[in-house]
């Protein structure tokens, strides 16, 4: 593959991950070491994987493959407006340990996801998502400190095992739940962290805020 096409499609990686290639994989669904060849050259992406770029993201395959730009498309094309979900990022922390107080809710920040990658991806439809940051280690291995998570705050049934968060009297704390029969299994993922149990009648005081549905960290 040329190291045009190379530089035209690091061009489409810049726009829209901001030049991350393991977010770009992520987002798009390849492997972030076939992203970083394709970038450098040394790889050639499938015209099907092509064809979802453009489904998706509305990329202008004419310009990507021959650098002519076509009338009907952008060169490193966006989504339009409609098709994308804006999560709100805001200004508190749960905590991967035992909780942390909520001081402030001010949104930081606004991320955009296309509404197709939700629905394909993490099977949720957008209309609650929110970003929290993760404070602590006990979820070690997954989840680290200082990660932010996506989280859908629309799911607060545990109907199978899966990541949360729990809204206790200490604040937020992400945790993995289970249900069984209707007592509510709290596992850190860090064998160093006790492990408890939630009744049904102390969940009251203990809601499950959301489910995690996906993790940003940084490198």
């Amino acid at each position: 593959m040329s190291s045009a096409f190379a530089s035209r499609f690091q061009l489409v990686v810049d726009q829209l991950a901001q030049g991350n290639k393991k977010q770009f994989a992520e987002v798009t669904g390849k492997s972030a070491s076939h992203i970083y060849k394709i970038c450098r050259g040394m790889s050639r992406p499938s015209m099907a994987y092509l064809q979802e770029l453009y489904d998706d993201y509305k990329v202008d395959l004419t310009w990507l493959l021959t650098g002519e730009q076509s009338a009907s498309s952008q060169v490193a094309g966006t989504p339009r407006n409609s098709d994308l979900v804006f999560a709100p990022m805001f200004d508190v922390q749960a905590s991967a340990g035992l909780g942390s107080d909520v001081v402030a809710e001010n949104i930081e920040d606004y991320f955009a996801f296309n509404k197709s990658f939700l629905s394909r991806q993490l099977n949720v439809s957008g209309e609650a998502l929110v970003f929290v940051t993760i404070s602590g280690d006990s979820m070690l291995p997954t989840l680290h400190d200082g990660d932010r998570v996506l989280v859908d705050m629309s799911q607060k049934a545990v109907s199978h095992e899966g990541l949360y968060l729990l809204q206790s009297e200490d604040g937020l704390m992400a945790k993995r739940l289970s249900d069984k029969n209707g007592t509510l299994l709290v596992v850190s993922d860090n064998s160093d962290y006790e492990n408890w149990t939630l009744t049904a009648s102390a969940r009251e005081s203990s809601p499950v805020a959301g489910k995690i549905v996906w993790c940003a960290r940084s490198l």
